[in-house]
């Protein structure tokens, strides 16, 4: 029975895959204090974005840094300066920006419906009132059965990195 759960759990974590690059500001020395995530996708990547951010936020939580989230919904009403409100009214030292650049997905056996299962997505650490990122990364994540794995997978890459680059 153990070998049979070992190797069902070697076969699903080799079924996710996950990348990330990154690049930083040469000079930049602060770290993520307080953060203001900013999504921006498809509504098809909305789940793994939701789960995404619920990994995220726990895991800075669990070092002791505040996060708020907003999601652009492609129908929202909302202008720029209602966003620059809230970020404002939540106060954050940095804001990530995370933007979908790329979507996958495998067509099911009978070839008429289809999974998402993969995407990459453009991160960006900005300063409040800057326009020019002082860290940005690339992020590829696919995933055999589904994003929500991907998304706990995806989460734990970019704090990897994040620590490595010495932003946390």
């Amino acid at each position: 029975m153990r070998k049979l759960t070992f190797g069902l759990i070697l076969l699903l974590s080799g079924c996710v895959s996950t990348n990330i690059t990154s690049n930083k500001a040469p000079g930049y020395t602060g770290k993520i204090e307080r953060l203001y995530i900013m999504v921006r996708g498809s509504d098809s990547a909305k789940p793994f974005f939701n789960s995404f951010n619920n990994s995220l936020s726990e895991s800075l939580k669990s070092r002791g840094i505040e996060t708020s989230y907003y999601y652009f919904d492609p129908l929202s009403l909302e202008n720029e300066d209602d966003v620059m409100n809230k970020i404002n009214e939540f106060g954050p030292n940095l804001v990530m920006m995370i933007q979908q650049t790329e979507s996958r997905s495998t067509m099911n056996q009978y070839g008429w419906g289809s999974t998402n299962t993969g995407g990459t997505f453009d991160i960006k650490l900005l300063e409040p009132d800057s326009k020019s990122p002082v860290w940005r990364a690339n992020l590829k994540a696919d995933a055999q059965f589904g994003l929500t794995e991907s998304a706990r997978r995806s989460s734990e890459k970019l704090i990897e990195k994040l620590i490595l680059d010495k932003l946390l």
